[in-house]
């Protein structure tokens, strides 16, 4: 049973990710991605890993990758207003192969929700 909750926690840290990442854009394919992130994280193993002092590595599939390629190049070709931030809130890097990781810091009160 423990176990059971510990994976819908970690469902649900994923999709607050998810959601973070796409900065509340809406995605016409947010259902095949969600499904994808399932998939990947069955195959690739977690879908979150603490690395400490606040930051963490998220596998992301390729479907991500390639939804967050898309939304840059609409993002270039539209004037876009941006609030000023302290500090990125997300870093992409891309790797070979059939998955990326995505390094974040967050806030200390995000941590407590993960």
């Amino acid at each position: 049973m423990s176990n059971h909750v510990n994976e819908l926690d970690d469902v649900e840290a994923t999709l607050g990710a998810i959601d973070r990442v796409m900065n509340k854009v809406e995605v016409e394919t947010l259902a095949s991605i969600n499904t994808a992130y399932i998939t990947c994280s069955s195959e690739c193993g977690p879908r979150m890993q603490y690395l400490g002092a606040g930051y963490y590595v998220k596998r992301a599939p390729m479907v991500v990758r390639n939804m967050l390629e898309r939304r840059k190049e609409q993002l270039e070709k539209e004037p876009v207003i941006q609030i000023k931030q302290d500090v990125p809130k997300h870093k992409e890097i891309p790797k070979d192969g059939d998955t990326i990781e995505i390094v974040e810091r967050y806030d200390s009160s995000d941590e407590g929700a993960l």
